[in-house]
């Protein structure tokens, strides 16, 4: 019974997030934000344990970016995104591990500071699908 308890916590697929901003976009797809931000996949076919990339255009005011990705349909911990500034566009080198699941929903949650001073939340999906 404890283990079953502990799944069902671990797979919280629908969780909504207080005070951030997310999108009608499809998952994988590049995603206009309202504040001219913009969030894009190097390659909108992601597998687990193969590298990509996540890029964000951001107004110029913005300031200390924090970023991680989690599981939406199974938690598996939290993945830290570092993001360098190449020009106007924002780039950070990642990857996903390997679920038990064919096709696994993961959630990117970023933070910055607008120009004025207020916390800006966004969530971006995507999602990754085992090959086997």
């Amino acid at each position: 019974m404890f283990l079953f308890s502990l799944f069902l916590a671990a797979c919280d697929s629908q969780s909504i997030d207080k005070g951030s901003t997310s999108t009608s976009c499809q998952n994988n797809s590049h995603c206009n934000y309202p504040n001219n931000v913009e969030v894009w996949l190097s390659n909108p076919d992601i597998s687990p344990e193969t590298p990509f990339t996540i890029n964000l255009m951001l107004p110029k005011e913005a300031k200390n970016l924090s970023a991680k990705l989690e599981g939406v349909t199974m938690y598996m911990g939290f993945i830290p995104l570092q993001f360098k500034q190449t020009g106007q566009v924002w780039v950070a080198d990642t990857m996903v591990g390997a679920c038990s699941e064919p096709v696994m929903t993961w959630k990117m949650m970023l933070t910055y500071t607008s120009g004025d001073n207020q916390p800006q939340t966004l969530l971006y999906y995507f999602d990754s699908l085992q090959t086997r």
